[in-house]
């Protein structure tokens, strides 16, 4: 069990957000687990952890240990250089059949797919080694299929923080909801896993952070005494803001990793039921997709007008151009990556509900929101159409980021966070720690 047994807590207010940086001014010890090494140029949603680890480790003293596939590239330097220590351990993944067969032996004994894919013995002989030998006050594990390995703190007596992006079971029941055949059946066996799983490790951390208020909801059934704490998603604003109206023919961007599948299917549900009806108005239209390992299914998607852009170095030059970004996200929870990145490059963007959720910004005035294909197939078009409005929007979202991104407000939060732990404060001693908030979005 955790090693404090507070209550179940939902933190602060908005005039919370403003109350002094921090209580202590001492460097806390903190260890960050990661299933991939932290990079400031990832292509998927670890640039945020990579973007938080840097602004952690300016601060505080933090070692790092991270899983590294074989076709992965080291932790970026510029965090390395900040941590007290980095270890990366090899992480073989194997063939698609021996892969096949870890997943369904996972199955029996309550791992999820991705969870099996993490399971390392090494790793967790480097997580207790650390624990012995650097000695940290507080364990921070990013990402729910790295939870397998709270039982090492907890043996070690050493707080434990969950840091959990997009629980598992909540997207993949999502994603059952529109699957059929077989697949379905698959993914209900996989939800059911995540559901096991997830009540195994949830109440064994002192603390779980989200992201976004829905992911409260879905953390809340099986967290067991484990403190609730969102602290909204950042995001580093860039020193100037891209092109607001785009260049070239009008062009539709969509940006997703995609070995998530709530990506897989917007970006299917953009290209074959969206995009040819925007066409039908803007003959001329074109959609770019980029992203990080696309599918079979993405790479069919491509067409005369529709290009597939894998793993590319750099997004910037397709989002100088692009004259609107799109994010018709309809499955899953946390806040995203590109919306907040969109927003901060001052680019005309449409997001739906799903997409902007926890995101502060205002609808209408800094995005335009949009649910279903008929609103979001004239939101589109009407931006196409009108690079007034289009310079507008991304001009008001990039004066809205510059005042509100950033990651000062997250980084004071955790450290609040890290304190409360780290001085044996439970949820119902004292005062909350200010700079935490889950409120409704």
């Amino acid at each position: 069990m955790p090693h404090s047994n507070p209550k179940e807590t939902r933190l602060g207010s908005t005039d919370a957000l403003h109350s002094p940086a921090r209580r202590s001014a001492e460097r806390r010890r903190i260890l960050v687990c990661t299933p991939y090494p932290p990079r400031l140029d990832a292509r998927h949603g670890g640039k945020a952890t990579s973007q938080l680890l840097l602004r952690l480790a300016e601060r505080n003293d933090v070692a790092l240990l991270c899983l590294r596939k074989p076709d992965e590239q080291p932790v970026d330097p510029a965090i390395a250089k900040h941590c007290n220590e980095v270890v990366e351990v090899p992480l073989s993944t194997g063939g698609s059949a021996s892969r096949r067969l870890s997943w369904l032996v996972g199955l029996t004994r309550n791992l999820p797919p991705w969870a099996a894919d993490c399971r390392s013995a090494r790793y967790a002989s480097e997580l207790a080694r650390l624990l012995d030998s650097w000695r940290p006050e507080v364990v921070e594990i990013h990402l729910q299929a790295m939870a397998q390995y709270v039982d090492v703190p907890v043996r070690k007596n050493v707080r434990a923080i969950l840091v959990d992006y997009d629980p598992g079971s909540a997207w993949v029941d999502d994603l059952r909801g529109v699957t059929t055949g077989p697949r379905r059946l698959a993914l209900r066996l996989e939800a059911a896993a995540w559901r096991r799983y997830e009540r195994a490790t949830r109440p064994r951390f002192d603390a779980i952070v989200a992201f976004a208020e829905r992911d409260l909801v879905a953390i809340g059934s099986s967290a067991g005494n484990a403190r609730l704490v969102r602290i909204p998603l950042a995001v580093d604003v860039p020193p100037r803001p891209l092109d607001p109206m785009g260049s070239g023919p009008p062009t539709i961007l969509f940006v997703g990793s995609f070995s998530h599948p709530p990506n897989v299917d917007a970006a299917t549900w953009l290209a074959e039921r969206l995009f040819p009806r925007v066409r039908e108005r803007v003959p001329d239209a074109r959609l770019d997709i980029v992203g990080q390992d696309p599918t079979d299914e993405i790479r069919a998607l491509a067409s005369d007008a529709v290009s597939v852009h894998a793993s590319v170095p750099d997004v910037t030059p397709f989002a100088d151009r692009a004259a609107v970004v799109v994010t018709p996200i309809r499955l899953g929870g946390s806040m995203r990556m590109k919306v907040l990145e969109a927003l901060a490059a001052g680019k005309a963007l449409v997001a739906t509900p799903r997409a902007a959720e926890g995101v502060e910004a205002t609808a209408g005035k800094h995005f335009l929101l949009a649910a279903g294909d008929d609103e979001l197939v004239d939101a589109i078009t009407k931006l196409l159409l009108d690079p007034e409005r289009r310079s507008a929007l991304g001009r008001a979202a990039r004066e809205w980021a510059e005042r509100h991104l950033g990651w000062d407000r997250g980084i004071e939060a955790f450290e609040r966070l890290y304190d409360t732990l780290a001085d044996g404060r439970s949820a119902a001693e004292g005062t909350p720690p200010a700079g935490l908030e889950s409120r409704a979005g």
